[in-house]
């Protein structure tokens, strides 16, 4: 069994305000009978938000992601966002083990969401769209007839999955995740009652126990989160680091970043950045991922693309990635429009993490590894042409003519190598396997990196 040397950063010195509710799911029960001490710990939460009222007031009309940058004053107050950003507490990952463990994990969080009825979304939706009435994009996202149908389904197998995730890790000692995005289907969250429901059901609550009670989480943001458009965004990205000092989102709160891991003997920079904002398809009105902060995003994606290039180039770090949410190469459909994201991450002989595939693969091109890692909620076999590969790129799918497996990729760093496992679930049920693995507590897929970035 691989070990690392573990030494958490301090807790958040706001950590108190959360303290973990009983793993249990959410329920309107729940809610009742815990009314009081929830209402009570929300009146906390808020009161530690109150410097944020002109970021979150002021930021959500901006226009540009740019513009987050600048440093709100909450009025007649002298607490900055960025002072407190300078002191938020986030966790991060150990530092100085000569073989650090971390998970990558994509497309998870299912628990919670509800779906529109059937009455609205056949019926009253159209007729409204007949009328020139135009709803929200995350009312008509939460009408998705493929998603209603697997709702009840996803959210039991990212429960599973979760489960699944903490017995590998806690056998390898994972010290961090990294997440590839989609963290709330069906469309993201806010900051409303509803969404900090979600928040706590879909994410707190289901990774909370074992291996995943002290692991930071550095996040990422996929499709599924900007459909509530820019609040949608910084809740993620401002909100939840104060909320829960697991999540990591950067220092700035912006939806790109970097942040280093650190060995006894070697390094490791990672640039995260939002690949929402590089797609085509997403300005089209007639997706639901088009809104605001899509389009403003998308006019100034060349940031991130210098963002990406400056970091890289100013990092002697000894090994490099770049992590997102959609891919560029995929058994379903390659996103042709990160090619200049591709670029650099190959002058720098850099490595690729994403999702949105709802399945876990190994793509290698023009000597890069694409490593995909979307399977910890609902998996889908066609994201992954049911396990067939089509052209020389895909050297590893976890699908079959049934199903895509659960699971998740681990990365074991140290100087030399990094050893990349991929675990996929034993999904082997009374009346049917979906997709059988042996003995999945052992790998079924691994390959090693060797050659350092530069």
């Amino acid at each position: 069994m691989l070990t690392t040397q573990r030494s958490y950063a301090p807790s958040s010195t706001i950590v108190w305000i959360l303290v973990r509710m009983p793993h249990a799911l959410i329920s309107s029960s729940y809610l009742t009978s815990h009314f009081t001490t929830y209402c009570g710990k929300m009146a906390n939460v808020l009161n530690l938000l109150a410097p944020f009222g002109a970021l979150l007031g002021g930021a959500l009309g901006q226009t540009g992601v740019e513009n987050n940058l600048t440093t709100y004053m909450y009025p007649d107050s002298n607490i900055t966002a960025a002072s407190v950003y300078s002191v938020n507490g986030s966790r991060q990952a150990p530092k100085g083990a000569d073989i650090l463990t971390v998970g990558v994990i994509g497309d998870y969080g299912w628990a919670g969401w509800q779906p529109s009825p059937d009455n609205f979304c056949l019926k009253v939706l159209p007729y409204l769209e007949s009328l020139g009435v135009h709803p929200p994009n995350e009312v008509v996202n939460d009408c998705d007839p493929g998603d209603k149908q697997y709702i009840t389904n996803a959210t039991q197998m990212q429960m599973d999955t979760s489960a699944y995730v903490g017995q590998i890790c806690a056998m390898k000692n994972c010290s961090a995740f990294l997440s590839v995005g989609d963290n709330f289907y069906d469309s993201g969250v806010d900051f409303t009652t509803a969404g900090i429901l979600r928040f706590e059901q879909a994410w707190v609550q289901m990774y909370q126990e074992g291996i995943f009670e002290y692991a930071p989480w550095y996040q990422c943001i996929g499709n599924h989160d900007v459909v509530p458009g820019q609040p949608g965004v910084d809740f993620q990205t401002k909100v939840a680091p104060l909320y829960d000092d697991r999540w990591y989102f950067g220092t700035k709160g912006l939806p790109y970043y970097t942040y280093d891991l650190t060995g006894s003997d070697w390094s490791a920079t990672f640039v995260v950045v939002d690949s929402d904002c590089f797609l085509s398809s997403y300005q089209k009105n007639t997706s639901v991922y088009y809104n605001s902060y899509t389009q403003a995003c998308h006019s100034t994606r060349q940031e991130q693309l210098d963002f990406l290039s400056s970091t890289f180039a100013a990092s002697n770090a000894t090994w490099k990635f770049l992590q997102l949410h959609h891919p560029y190469r995929s058994a379903s459909t390659n996103e042709t429009d990160l090619e200049p994201l591709i670029d650099i991450v190959v002058q720098h002989k850099a490595t690729v993490m994403n999702g949105h595939d709802h399945c876990m693969g190994h793509f290698y091109s023009n000597d890069t590894n694409f490593i995909l890692s979307g399977a910890a909620g609902y998996p889908q076999a066609g994201d992954c042409n049911n396990g067939t590969a089509v052209g020389p790129y895909a050297k590893f799918l976890g699908a079959n003519s049934l199903s895509a497996a659960n699971g998740f990729v681990t990365m074991d760093i140290s100087k030399n190598v990094i050893n990349v496992e991929y675990y996929l679930r034993d999904m082997t049920f009374d009346g049917g396997d979906l997709y059988s693995v042996h003995y999945d507590l052992n790998p079924s897929y691994n390959f090693q990196i060797t050659q350092h970035s530069c």
